[in-house]
């Protein structure tokens, strides 16, 4: 301390800048100056250690990609570069590996038509019998729906309109 005493001794504080006391000391155009200032450099660290992340991640993806491993495996890990060959090492038969370089990535063919039978090859038979019994007993429909609704108003006896009924597929016996 020196022998003038200004009033106050703010010596044991330091802001993030290594400035003693700005909050209290100089002119208020140079404290706005610095608070601005001071926000400025947090914003850029914030950006800086986003570039480094998305550096990193590229890091990775490019490594995983010359392992063989698909590169969106990096999102999955979270060390350092230098630690992933023991990470792969542990958890490489996990990921996704890439074709080999001159081999096409082929996608299993889905086969045209209906679907293969599940029913084993000595029921075919069978199988075959009970569907074409399924159809048998069902009438086929015949004309459009206003053609069928004219001839049942027009049916004068229960007897008729249980006929145009049993005509048409229905298997409810009327009468």
């Amino acid at each position: 301390m020196s022998e003038y005493g200004f009033g106050d001794d703010a010596t044991d504080f330091e802001s993030d800048l290594g400035e003693t006391s700005a909050s209290q000391q100089g002119p208020k155009w140079f404290r706005e100056g610095l608070d601005k200032l001071s926000s400025e450099v947090k914003e850029l660290r914030a950006e800086n250690a986003a570039l480094k992340q998305e550096r990193v991640k590229a890091e990775l993806e490019n490594t995983l990609k010359a392992k063989g491993y698909a590169p969106a495996a990096a999102s999955l890990y979270t060390g350092t570069p230098d630690k992933l060959d023991d990470w792969l090492n542990a958890n490489g038969a996990a990921l996704a590996r890439l074709a080999p370089e001159g081999q096409e990535q082929h996608q299993e063919q889905v086969p045209a038509g209906p679907p293969a039978s599940t029913v084993p090859a000595e029921g075919q038979e069978q199988m075959q019998r009970m569907m074409e019994q399924g159809t048998q007993s069902v009438a086929q429909p015949q004309g459009s729906d206003k053609e069928i609704a004219a001839a049942l108003n027009a049916a004068k006896t229960p007897e008729e309109f249980a006929q145009i009924m049993r005509a048409h597929g229905s298997q409810y016996t009327w009468g």
